[in-house]
């Protein structure tokens, strides 16, 4: 091995858009949150993503964020629950001025998964913002809805995971929730697996 060689892990499969998935996910929510993290922390395969560099003091998505880049199009990737399933996952645009990009993907057959900040003290209000937002153009997608709110554990005075249940009941008694981080495999794994309908008997789901 030279000097100037790195060890790797697996190479990832290439994407292939258009592969037939059984189930299809999508991540969407404020901007700076995780949503492309989380597609690419549960990949099987390499992301196709839509990140680009981002001007100082972005506008849109309801949240302060220090991100540098930001998504403008469709992240896409796979996760092979086993060899016989294959779910995709798409990660949406935080910004509302992409918001053609992202009611369009969420138009489809897909389960939605709408990832929220934790740790911050208007953390109750972004969420009923964005609850709105994403049952607008159809009110039922709460009928098989999954909350994902990840920074629970940093410090400072914001809700706690259960306080977000009884905002989320005002959509809907059906709307899933639970704590994850996006950079976290299990966790984005169990948030997929809650999405699809086969959570089983997982720990921090809040309600169903």
């Amino acid at each position: 091995m030279t000097k100037n060689t790195k060890r790797r892990g697996p190479r990832k499969l290439a994407a292939v858009i258009g592969t037939v998935a059984q189930d299809r996910v999508v991540f969407c929510g404020p901007l700076g949150v995780g949503k492309t993290t989380a597609v690419r922390t549960v990949s099987d395969v390499e992301v196709a993503n839509t990140d680009v560099t981002q001007a100082a003091n972005p506008q849109g998505g309801g949240s302060r964020s220090e991100k540098r880049t930001t998504t403008v199009g469709i992240d896409y990737g796979e996760w092979h629950e086993d060899a016989s399933s294959n779910v995709a996952v798409y990660g949406t645009p935080g910004q509302v001025r992409f918001d053609t990009v992202r009611t369009s993907t969420m138009s489809f057959s897909v389960h939605v998964v709408l990832w929220l900040f934790g740790q911050n003290d208007y953390a109750l209000e972004e969420a009923d913002e964005w609850l709105r937002y994403v049952g607008a153009q159809d009110a039922s997608v709460y009928d098989t809805l999954t909350v994902a709110v990840t920074r629970l554990d940093e410090p400072g005075d914001h809700p706690r995971l259960e306080d977000y249940r009884e905002t989320l009941d005002r959509f809907g008694s059906g709307i899933r929730l639970l704590a994850a981080d996006p950079r976290d495999r299990d966790d984005v794994r169990r948030v997929v697996g809650v999405a699809i309908g086969r959570e089983g008997a997982l720990p921090q789901v809040v309600g169903a």
